[in-house]
């Protein structure tokens, strides 16, 4: 068998090892970290929301300790299905590289003030910071931080001043801008982070060569099969790894 139809199998092997592993990722829950500050309108229906997405998610909570004046470790555990909660205080580390989701369920006005304002300080802002430089997913439940939202007018503070709604609305814009997805209670999210396993092929290399390229970069996570590289060399194309 020649070389060429070798590397041709060998590189439809690995496609079909990729996707088998892209489905095995797919069957995994994925972990998702919940940060849990307080809200002058109740923390209630973030509750609930933890609780509905539990039986799909691996749910770990960080709180801050404000928290605890109004609830329990353990009734937070009871209120949310998390497998695990933990003090902001508390937490060495986030696993990041295991870690598919932050989730804000209680949006509250600090909150959103201190990210737009990069405030590393506070251990729930520097998470997320974290979280959104590394590439990861933070969605975040928008009715805290949204005046326009109807919660508010349930509980009865709709009332405030168009430039105090206006302001508060420009800065949940202002968060959307730096990556954070908004979401209502009522939404479908995916909480699994993308697959970023990238397969460069024989085909990837010709069309780089057509653009007039003559260096690729990839990911460590790229497969490059053998008829690539050799397609590469023959072609004086650069793989190069970032």
């Amino acid at each position: 068998m020649g070389n060429k139809k070798q590397s041709a199998m060998m590189e439809h092997t690995l496609q079909l090892l990729l996707n088998r592993n892209g489905s095995a990722d797919q069957q995994q829950k994925p972990f998702v970290l919940a940060l849990l500050t307080s809200h002058l309108i109740g923390m209630e229906p973030g509750f609930s929301y933890l609780k509905a997405i539990k039986d799909n998610a691996m749910l770990n909570v960080v709180l801050e300790e404000a928290v605890l004046e109004q609830y329990e470790k353990q009734e937070i555990l009871r209120l949310t299905g998390a497998e695990k909660v933990q003090i902001d205080n508390e937490v060495q580390e986030i696993p990041f590289h295991k870690l598919d989701t932050v989730l804000l369920p209680v949006l509250s006005f600090s909150l959103v003030s201190d990210i737009l304002a990069l405030n590393e300080q506070r251990p729930l802002v520097r998470i997320i910071l974290s979280a959104l430089l590394a590439g990861k997913k933070v969605i975040a439940l928008r009715a805290g931080a949204d005046p326009f939202h109807p919660i508010w007018k349930m509980k009865g503070m709709d009332k405030g001043a168009t430039a105090l709604k206006g302001k508060l609305n420009k800065r949940l814009i202002e968060l959307k801008s730096f990556g954070v997805i908004l979401v209502d209670y009522q939404d479908k999210i995916d909480l699994k982070k993308e697959n970023s396993k990238t397969l460069v092929t024989e085909e990837t290399i010709r069309f780089a060569y057509q653009q007039g390229e003559s260096v690729i970069f990839i990911s460590k996570n790229t497969i490059v099969t053998p008829l690539a590289k050799d397609t590469a060399k023959e072609l004086n194309i650069a793989i190069i790894t970032e």
